[in-house]
């Protein structure tokens, strides 16, 4: 048997040596635990605000081209830039006036004084603005009294011919009649407007009608696929309803 005092010491060593493993595992820094970092927020380049019309060189060496040109051309080319805005009024004007020419009175601020209303169909027209107006209010008065405003609808495509200075306007109308019983009318229809060409300046002074639309040529009229032979509509009536328009006649022989 082992003595005693051999006994002691091995206990002694082994408890030493367990207690020396605590201590080391004691002192042993903890582990680090992963960490999830947050995500960053994307980051984009500050968005540089571009202009989608561009003044090209050659627009800024024209304009100072402009600036340079004598006073007889410089007018010149004011004429021509006037003319253009005339011309895109009286565009924008049209395209209001034909849907509602059965509702209300059209712009006649884009017509010339001496306006004049013209058919190859007939010899008959007029020759100033007055005259002008009363002969559409007269045709918008006698449509009113058999057809129905509301109802009716008028439809145009319009083309400009830069070439002859032209607006050219394709119309149908549907008119529907007050009386339930009336038959429906139809009426397709060309007009052609021309602007006045001539000088914009008299003497440094601006015509008041340079510019403007100076005739108004209807080309073609049909109404349920028969020609209208004395524009503006007045024999109209006695193609649709058998009515005479003489009280009409004399609207072409006003000036």
């Amino acid at each position: 048997m082992k003595s005693a005092a051999s006994i002691f010491a091995m206990s002694a060593a082994f408890s030493c040596g367990v207690i020396h493993q605590h201590s080391t595992m004691a002192l042993q820094p903890p582990a680090r635990m992963p960490m999830h970092r947050r995500p960053q927020p994307l980051t984009f380049p500050p968005i540089q605000k571009l202009s989608t019309v561009k003044e090209s060189p050659q627009t800024k060496k024209e304009l100072a081209e402009t600036d340079n040109l004598s006073p007889f051309l410089r007018e010149m080319v004011d004429e021509q830039r006037e003319l253009q805005m005339n011309v895109g009024k009286a565009l924008d004007v049209l395209r209001n006036d034909y849907p509602h020419f059965l509702r209300r009175a059209p712009d006649y601020s884009i017509y010339s004084t001496d306006i004049s209303l013209t058919s190859p169909q007939t010899p008959i027209a007029t020759s100033s603005l007055s005259s002008y107006q009363r002969a559409i209010a007269i045709s918008r008065t006698m449509l009113n009294l058999l057809y129905d405003p509301e109802r009716s609808t008028v439809q145009n495509r319009m083309v400009y011919d830069s070439t002859r200075c032209q607006i050219r306007v394709s119309f149908q109308a549907e008119l529907i009649p007050r009386n339930l019983l009336a038959p429906r009318a139809y009426i397709d229809g060309i007009s052609v407007y021309s602007f006045d060409l001539g000088p914009m300046y008299v003497e440094g002074v601006r015509r008041i009608d340079g510019g403007k639309i100076v005739e108004h040529r209807i080309e073609k009229l049909l109404v349920n696929g028969m020609a209208a032979m004395q524009p503006p509509y007045w024999n109209v009536w006695e193609m649709v309803v058998g009515q005479h328009g003489g009280t009409l006649a004399g609207a072409g022989a006003w000036s």
